[in-house]
């Protein structure tokens, strides 16, 4: 996501790093993320790059004051593969899938 939006690369281990909780709340479960050292641009560097300029224009946050509604957008996302994995986890999946495709099996 970084490298197709133009952000700087090293950024990613910063922002990478975060808090998801999983909290039971009346009626389900409430998921929250915290990203304290997301930084991301929408001018500048490499989002001016043909290509990475477009991504961030059919997202409708290419130009300034778009940074916000592309940090929404990237949390979001990050947010969905957190729930999804906590998921796999939770059911057993996560193993059972690796299990099933030989991920855990040394080549012979």
């Amino acid at each position: 996501m970084f490298i197709a939006l133009g952000q700087e690369v090293a950024n990613v281990v910063n922002a990478s790093c975060g808090i998801t909780n999983f909290d039971l709340a009346d009626g389900g479960l409430y998921v929250s993320l915290t990203l304290p050292a997301l930084s991301i641009a929408t001018v500048g560097g490499g989002t001016g790059l043909g290509t990475q300029r477009e991504c961030l224009e059919m997202m409708g946050c290419y130009g300034s004051g778009k940074s916000r509604k592309l940090a929404e957008i990237v949390a979001a996302a990050l947010l969905g593969g957190e729930i999804s994995m906590g998921a796999a986890i939770g059911s057993g999946e996560f193993a059972a899938a690796h299990e099933h495709y030989g991920r855990n099996r040394p080549k012979e």
